[in-house]
């Protein structure tokens, strides 16, 4: 059983545009879903690392884990679509957070794909879950509201 989540009413959003090349084209003429993947969890580490929580995760000893991930595709990206990334995390629970991203082609603002991400918070020397820190949470939140 999952623990219970709390919403983060201040959550603060990530954005970030990718562009699909060809290498990117699965056999059905369309943007592959591994690649899809691939951005959830780029965008979600560019998030941390713009924001300084990587740093003060790998001061911590600790490291973010993936528990679940469910993907939801709803339209099709083609060769050289501009899909804009939103990434932001609005919900925490002692040990985990919900990442939220969502994928938009900017050409006529169609969603691609949206996720919610699990990731769980690990003590890289123990291997186990440990309590997020406030502090660390605060990475994420809107600066202006802290």
């Amino acid at each position: 059983m999952h623990a219970a989540m709390e919403k983060e009413e201040n959550f603060s959003e990530y954005k970030k545009t990718f562009r699909v090349d060809e290498s990117m084209i699965d056999r059905n003429r369309h943007l592959n879903n591994v690649v899809c993947v691939e951005w959830i969890q780029d965008i979600a580490i560019e998030h941390s690392d713009v924001t300084g929580g990587t740093q003060k995760m790998e001061e911590l000893g600790a490291g973010w884990m993936i528990r679940t991930q469910h993907v939801e595709y709803k339209s099709q990206a083609f060769l050289d679509d501009e899909i804009e990334g939103t990434t932001w995390v609005g919900e925490y629970s002692k040990i985990s957070t919900n990442r939220f991203s969502k994928f938009v082609r900017k050409s006529d603002g169609k969603e691609i794909f949206s996720a919610v991400t699990t990731w769980v918070l690990v003590d890289l020397n123990r291997g186990r879950p440990i309590a997020i820190p406030e502090e660390l949470k605060n990475y994420f939140r809107k600066a202006d509201n802290l």
